[in-house]
């Protein structure tokens, strides 16, 4: 239990410094989310009951409930749910650990988001307890989407970008393979498609689709940021395009992975 306080308050000093609330208003955040939602929009159906586990702020939480679906939000930072709850008064949100949640039953969920909680988990062990209750909350047949930070963009944008590749992978935090080996006191945890795919054969899930919401996008923040509104939604359109494409999925600063409770 004192380890698990420890991790959450870390993770509540990171919200409580950096608000989420802003990232999904930035370009390279505007186009993870229209990304995002282009996937979310070909698999809900009218009457939908969906989770927004991890729900951050409620971005999503609120673009869903405008578009008519029922959702119920679980969001572990205090912070995060009370500009959640300023911008969106009606909205059903609990403050819950996406590891235990008792409190919902089981296959509630149509459609089941865990778009931020495994950022945050660093061990296989933590994120199967993720994955496993995400799967129990979620209906036989219904699919959830599963969002992970990319090992290759953190090497490219913070390893040798600031120029610390050698004192990390002389101190261990980078393998030779050049895999980030996040240690357990850490914030974030970085994937490849290998990891994805051992987590999924482990808790028993079955992939659908796996898409890159955001691309070069976080390579490109200025560059996006300069680019006029009719470039800049060219580019949204261009990330829904190549957005599945195998050999660019791995390369941007996240991957969405959708899955299905077989």
């Amino acid at each position: 239990m004192f380890i698990l306080f420890m991790a959450l308050s870390n993770i509540e000093k990171h919200y409580n410094k950096h608000p989420e609330d802003l990232r999904l208003l930035r370009r390279h955040g505007v186009v993870e989310f229209e990304v995002t939602m282009h996937h979310l929009r070909q698999f809900l159906q009218p009457g939908q009951f969906l989770l927004d586990i991890g729900a951050g702020t409620g971005r999503y939480t609120s673009a869903l409930m405008a578009e008519g679906y029922k959702v119920k939000a679980v969001e572990l930072v205090r912070r995060n749910i009370e500009v959640f709850l300023k911008r969106e008064p009606g909205a059903d949100v609990v403050q819950g650990d996406a590891r235990d949640m008792a409190f919902l039953p089981d296959g509630i969920a149509d459609v089941t988001l865990l778009l931020g909680p495994l950022y945050h988990l660093i061990s296989d062990e933590e994120k199967l307890k993720a994955l496993l209750e995400a799967k129990r909350v979620t209906k036989p047949g219904g699919v959830i989407f599963v969002a992970y930070l990319m090992n290759e963009y953190s090497i490219l944008s913070y390893c040798f970008d600031e120029d610390r590749i050698g004192e990390l992978l002389a101190k261990g935090q980078v393998d030779k393979d050049f895999h980030i080996q996040a240690k357990d006191d850490e914030l974030y945890d970085y994937v490849r498609i290998d990891d994805i795919n051992r987590l999924n054969e482990k808790a028993g899930l079955e992939r659908v689709t796996i898409f890159s919401p955001d691309g070069a996008s976080d390579y490109m923040r200025t560059r996006l940021n300069r680019m006029n509104e009719e470039t800049f939604a060219h580019f949204i359109e261009y990330q829904k395009c190549i957005s599945e494409r195998p050999d660019l999925i791995g390369a941007g600063s996240h991957v969405v992975d959708v899955v299905r409770r077989t």
